[in-house]
């Protein structure tokens, strides 16, 4: 959940000063657009995954919080080409690893029991 306002500033950051992972939205200040509206986007699903993950169906959350993590990902897949090609290429390692690193710690909740609700069935 902090990572939104870091993200959402670090674009920002981009767009202005030209630095940073974020330095190629300064030749392309559309893209701040959709991140400024993303990254405030995920942190009420970060959100909304942490209080549900304290309700009755915890490994519901987990997996919808995969899920979530799953969109993003899926959009670099689709449109590879076209961001690698983009001045916004170097913030694909950051983009993988906020994702990558979501849904690692989501299938680690679920493989040691964090994911089970309090009777211990799945569900």
């Amino acid at each position: 959940m902090t990572l939104t306002p870091l993200l959402t500033i670090g674009a920002y950051v981009g767009l202005y000063s030209g630095s940073g992972p974020y330095g190629g939205l300064a030749e392309n200040p559309m893209a701040v657009a959709g991140l400024a509206q993303a990254y405030p986007l995920m942190g009420l699903v970060a959100v909304a995954m942490w209080m549900g993950a304290h309700g009755p169906a915890p490994r519901r959350f987990s997996l919808l919080a995969i899920a979530a993590h799953c969109v993003p990902l899926s959009a670099l897949a689709m449109l590879w080409g076209p961001i690698m090609a983009s001045p916004i290429a170097p913030a694909v390692p950051l983009s993988f690893l906020i994702h990558g690193g979501g849904i690692a710690a989501e299938l680690v909740s679920l493989r040691v029991g964090h994911g089970r609700n309090r009777t211990g069935a799945t569900g």
